[in-house]
């Protein structure tokens, strides 16, 4: 073996000895970046309007058999349809889109007989309704009924504006018109098969809150007549007084309305019938020479004020109802 071949094998032993290069060090890891739920943009969770019941805002009314169905109807349909609009606040009155043809399968009567039913609504200042129209082609034709019906207990009577009658409820209904799809056609088909009333009742509902809303077009904007005050237990202290000033023809109206107000500022609207008596007790107290209407607007003023300061009560009503009966 020559002297450079000796050399080189040297060298690959010295090689195949010699000390491995260090691995490289592992980048550091970027520790996790924790979020916040306050950070993020979470989206404010919206609350509906409530409305009183049917019962409730009759009140006091006597209507027939026949109007007193029409009437639950027609007050269901109305939170169904602001519902599907997302009313925040209470409302005077909710208009909307409905063939009377439909409501008259639903009540199981001829579309006579259902105005006159409607006719008795009206008088009793429940409703307002009339026979909407729309251009199809060089035609005017009628496309159904607007119902404006009452939502807040002891209120104006509903009222139907110009706005409304200018509003295309019914977008599809040339297409209707020229398919024979229209409500006639839905309402033969349900009484064909026998429907019953809950199912005709899912045909009214979906015309009624889905009316206007076919072409993304909303309804007619809600006047600022018809949006009703927050209740507040300090606008009840502050009217009591007035009403012995009142003459005796307004006085129930501001009765029914301040009952109104109290059932709805105490989250009960099944008890408006019951804060309208302890008012007219507090009137008949007053007239017997008693203090009535100061007592009574005393005891709102300690429970609003009790309200306000955080008091744990689950129903400030009934603690309201206990001191009135000890006073």
């Amino acid at each position: 073996m020559s002297a450079v071949e000796k050399f080189l094998g040297m060298a690959r032993a010295a090689l195949s000895f010699a000390p491995a290069a260090p691995a490289p060090a592992p980048a550091p890891v970027a520790p996790p970046v924790v979020v916040s739920r306050h950070d993020q943009d979470v989206p404010t969770p919206v609350v509906l309007a409530s409305f009183a019941p049917a019962a409730a805002v009759l009140g006091d009314r006597v209507l027939s058999r026949g109007a007193g169905r029409l009437w639950d109807h027609l007050h269901a349909l109305a939170v169904d349809a602001a519902r599907t609009r997302s009313y925040v606040e209470a409302v005077r009155q909710v208009v909307y889109h409905c063939p009377s043809v439909t409501l008259a399968g639903l009540l199981d009567v001829t579309p006579r007989h259902l105005y006159r039913l409607a006719c008795e609504l009206e008088a009793a200042g429940l409703l307002d309704c009339g026979a909407h129209a729309q251009r199809v082609g060089l035609r005017s034709m009628y496309d159904g009924t607007l119902w404006a019906v009452l939502m807040a207990p002891g209120a104006e009577p509903p009222r139907l504006r110009a706005e409304d009658w200018r509003h295309r409820w019914r977008p599809d209904f040339a297409a209707d018109v020229e398919g024979k799809t229209g409500a006639t056609a839905e309402m033969s088909e349900l009484l064909k098969a026998e429907a019953d009333e809950a199912e005709k009742y899912g045909v009214a509902r979906l015309r009624a809150a889905n009316s206007g809303l076919a072409d993304g077009q909303p309804p007619p904007p809600l006047s600022s007549s018809d949006i009703l005050p927050r209740p507040c237990l300090r606008a009840v202290v502050e009217a009591l007084p007035g009403l012995l000033a009142l003459h005796s023809s307004k006085r129930a109206r501001a009765v029914g309305i301040l009952g109104s107000q109290i059932a709805a500022a105490l989250v009960e609207p099944d008890r408006r019938r019951y804060w309208c008596r302890v008012i007219w007790d507090a009137l008949r107290a007053e007239n017997e020479l008693r203090p009535g209407l100061q007592v009574l607007a005393a005891q709102f003023a300690r429970l609003e004020a009790d309200i306000r300061e955080g008091a744990p009560w689950k129903n400030p009503g009934a603690v309201l109802a206990a001191r009135l009966k000890a006073a």
